[in-house]
């Protein structure tokens, strides 16, 4: 969304908005406090704006923690640091830097939900990702609820502040002027948002569910550039919020403010008042309880859907963006990929969006006997992927993740450099050697991937396969199954590992499959038991 800056150039910024500068990080000293009233807030922010430059003050009234994050546009603004998470009815202060460096801070908030794993390897979060730290964002965010500030000394007018839903709305966001009287013609230095829950209006085909419980995550702008009905319903629910791109260019719009003489701002972040549930998950009689991490990929053959449930697999995935002829089981978890550069139609990425709280990128663009594509290609073709709001895995080499230089670190160095979003990191790997040794080479390989991008791994195609000759060698039933036994146990003790998948489920789509028809051979009897 544009900031306005002064307000005629406003348009000028929609390209930078996305992007995030690389350059200092300014440490954000925040002050925290449980709650209270607003006598206490505006004496909190009064002291610390007494250092000459503005605050922000962020108020948690959601029934879950969130974390906050924060982006800058591209223009020398400092990316912050040391941003606090708040517990339900807490709030913090920080300071914005808009007197050092660039003279000028321009960027946006928001709340991260849902948030797990361990700081600076494994962290991530189900709305509003932006890369493996609590306190900070390396990475662009996922499509989220928006409040955007210009804070700029030179300009009188400013601070200029809006809400922003132009790419999706997840919490429900306020600003309000701190030390500012509220004008009684909602001008100057008026409020801006609306309290309330908005994702009770989207429109289901935009709304993403979490997947274990059903509750409303996230809904996601199926075209911010033009009217839709995700924006006329926004607007309806509120109109002092942007709801697409070019609201603030609709005759008495109120999506854009500033307040010259305030001494602040504060963001309350606010949703659904208490989640939803559903019913626990009874797993079928005689199947193990889903684990974790523990998944498949799959065809549709037949057979498929028996034996999936019988696997006790959490997760499964068919190469395609929808589950298709296959039911998906109750409490299985289905994971949608884009294949390839054909696959990257509205058709299949609202189908993706629909099914999936992530997304497997394309799959093996290396290798052209698969998607066979340029890392340029994937790079311009990544912005539609972000668009469904899923959290994203990249693309999947057929070999080589963890090699300098090669397809995916091209590409993961092209995603920083254009400020793209990469939330997990899809892994394939294919062992030679069928002894004892099979795991710890898988292991090393993981390690190395995990080391190079600091990302959580997903092993979503492994099994024993030598290609080194023209026709593939394959291990002994015997000597497979002791290999999925012993390479699950490993799998399941590394802590960056979110996700696994054996390939494949059934022996007619590959050799390696672990089940014929519903009944489980012995790799099938073997990865039943694992987890």
């Amino acid at each position: 969304m544009p900031l306005p800056i002064p307000l005629p150039r406003r348009r000028l910024l929609l390209a930078l908005l996305l992007a995030v500068v690389a350059g200092a990080t300014v440490v954000a000293s925040a002050v925290f406090a449980p709650g209270g009233g607003g006598a206490d807030r505006r004496d909190r922010v009064s002291g610390v704006a007494a250092t000459g430059e503005h605050t922000v003050t962020f108020r948690n009234e959601m029934a879950e923690p969130v974390w906050i994050g924060a982006t800058v546009n591209a223009d020398g603004s400092a990316p912050l640091a040391g941003l606090p998470r708040l517990e339900p009815g807490q709030s913090a202060t920080i300071t914005v830097p808009e007197r050092s460096g660039a003279g000028h801070w321009r960027g946006k908030f928001f709340a991260r939900q849902g948030c797990t794993g361990e700081d600076g390897s494994t962290f991530h979060c189900a709305v509003g990702d932006c890369g493996p730290y609590a306190d900070h964002c390396a990475t662009g965010e996922q499509p989220v609820s928006l409040a955007e500030f210009n804070f700029d000394p030179a300009d009188a007018l400013a601070p200029w502040y809006n809400v922003s839903y132009v790419n999706a709305v997840s919490s429900t966001v306020t600003i309000v002027p701190d030390g500012a009287a509220p004008p009684p013609d909602g001008g100057e230095c008026s409020d801006v948002g609306c309290p309330g829950d908005l994702l009770a209006v989207c429109p289901p085909e935009n709304l993403t569910r979490d997947a274990a419980t059903g509750r409303p995550l996230v809904c996601v702008n199926p075209n911010r550039d033009a009217k839709t009905a995700y924006s006329e319903a926004l607007t309806r629910q509120c109109p002092k919020a942007y709801s697409w791109s070019r609201h603030d260019a609709e005759p008495g719009n109120q999506v854009v403010r500033q307040c010259s003489h305030c001494t602040g701002m504060t963001v309350t972040f606010q949703g659904a008042s208490t989640p939803a549930t559903t019913d626990p998950v009874t797993p079928t009689p005689d199947a193990p309880a889903p684990a974790h991490a523990k998944g498949v990929s799959l065809n549709p053959v037949e057979g498929a859907a028996q034996a999936l449930v019988d696997s006790g697999a959490s997760w499964y995935y068919n190469w395609a963006s929808s589950t298709g002829e296959v039911t998906k089981p109750d409490g299985v978890d289905y994971v949608p990929m884009i294949w390839g550069p054909g696959s990257v139609t509205d058709a299949e990425l609202g189908a993706a969006a629909r099914e999936g709280t992530n997304l497997l990128g394309f799959n093996e663009p290396d290798h052209p006997g698969q998607a066979n594509m340029s890392v340029e290609q994937a790079l311009d073709l990544w912005p539609r992927l972000e668009a469904t709001g899923l959290r994203l895995g990249a693309p999947a080499v057929a070999s080589g993740a963890d090699l300098e230089g090669g397809w995916l670190d091209r590409f993961m160095k092209g995603a920083d450099e254009r400020g793209l979003r990469v939330d997990f990191i899809p892994v394939h790997w294919y062992g030679a050697d069928f002894g004892p040794d099979a795991p710890e080479h898988l292991r090393r390989y993981l390690q190395a991937v995990h080391d190079r991008y600091g990302k959580p791994v997903w092993l979503t195609e492994y099994g024993l396969i030598d290609f080194s000759q023209a026709t593939p060698r394959y291990p002994s039933p015997q000597e497979q199954a002791a290999f999925v036994a012993s390479s699950t146990r490993m799998l399941e003790q590394q802590g960056f590992v979110e996700r696994y998948a054996w390939f494949t489920l059934s022996t007619r789509t590959s050799p390696t499959g672990l089940y014929d028809g519903t009944t489980a051979n012995a790799s099938g009897e073997a990865y039943r038991a694992a987890g």
